[in-house]
């Protein structure tokens, strides 16, 4: 697979300027005749298998051409960055967004319940909370007065630690001294550092050049960031520490929602749903894809740990969470009764 170095930063990169300048204020959804365009965006490389997913979210919506809805979708951040993609789905000039939970919680602190490592116990719990939890609909509902809301979730898998150098991650005291690129989020950098690691926040196009570079010694995240961002060609190790189960979320501008019959929200929620479900059933083997040509670039990949030495290490994380407010605690209770 490819390596792709996206550098978004300064620059919303020239096609991005064309794009955002030239059509900001046209970015919203239109309708030509009775059919409503949906315009969702996100930031996974197009051709990507995860950008392929979520094109099936398109390809659901129009299965039924008397709900009169089309979803076209903008790849590769080809509008900007995640941040900046949120700031123009608050302000209703573009539809749709598959954002970061991480990258939300810095619009809505409930979010970063999402970085809490060790929160989801297996990938059912996280699989059945999301899905499940009254509570989580009651976060996804809550920022309508912001102007949008939060109308599903992308099934994300396990992240994981990954090292240039050939050890695998059995406890703190491995991570001691390394620095690991993290999350920009307080929550992550603050894992990061209870897991025995420096932290160095960045977004996650800059991952690549700073392994490259020695400016990180590793990093976390799931096998297919590994394979398709190109890292299995920088890092030496893979270890399944399964510390956090992070979804994407998909927004979606308040104006655009109350402009909807109540036939298209439930097309396109439904559409979200399908294109989901689809994921989920190819996961695994996508997984154990990726996992196979890591190590046919000299990875090793390192499975079935020990977990209990991180696990009691981050339980400050789960503490400090909940002591930010009753509605906090009563979404993390609420997300532990879906453990088995």
């Amino acid at each position: 697979m490819k390596s792709w170095k996206k550098t978004l930063g300064i620059a919303v990169s020239a096609a991005a300027v064309l794009v955002a300048g030239a059509t900001f204020f046209s970015v919203a959804g239109t309708s030509s005749g009775d059919v409503l365009e949906i315009r969702l965006a996100h930031n996974q490389a197009k051709g990507s298998e995860i950008a392929a997913s979520i094109a099936k979210i398109s390809e659901f919506a129009a299965e039924d051409p008397s709900k009169k809805l089309e979803v076209s979708i903008y790849a590769s951040g080809v509008l900007g960055t995640e941040k900046e993609e949120i700031e123009m789905v608050k302000a209703g000039v573009l539809d749709m967004a598959k954002v970061s939970s991480n990258t939300l919680g810095q619009f809505k602190d409930e979010y970063s319940i999402f970085a809490v490592p060790y929160l989801f116990q297996s990938q059912e719990h996280y699989y059945d909370a999301c899905e499940n939890s009254e509570k989580i609909k009651e976060l996804f509902q809550s920022t309508a007065e912001d102007g949008y809301i939060a109308i599903g979730y992308y099934a994300n898998g396990s992240r994981n630690f990954y090292l240039k150098e050939d050890i695998p991650c059995t406890d703190p005291s491995v991570l001691k001294g390394k620095k690991i690129r993290s999350m920009p989020s307080s929550t992550s950098m603050d894992m990061i550092e209870l897991m025995g690691g420096s932290p160095v926040p960045m977004a996650g196009g800059e991952t690549y050049s700073a392994l490259q570079q020695g400016i990180v010694d590793g990093a976390e995240n799931t096998e297919l960031v590994l394979t398709v961002d190109g890292h299995q060609d920088l890092v030496k190790a893979y270890t399944y520490t399964e510390h956090q189960y992070s979804p994407d979320i998909y927004i979606i501008s308040t104006k655009t929602w109350n402009r909807m019959s109540e036939d298209q929200r439930e097309t396109l929620v439904s559409s979200i749903q399908k294109a989901n479900e689809n994921f989920k059933s190819l996961y695994n083997g996508m997984m154990a894809e990726a996992i196979v040509e890591a190590e046919s670039h000299g990875v090793h990949v390192y499975k079935d740990i020990d977990k209990t030495a991180f696990i009691e290490a981050v339980q400050p994380v789960h503490e400090a969470y909940c002591a930010k407010g009753d509605s906090y605690k009563a979404l993390y209770d609420d997300i532990q009764k879906y453990a088995k």
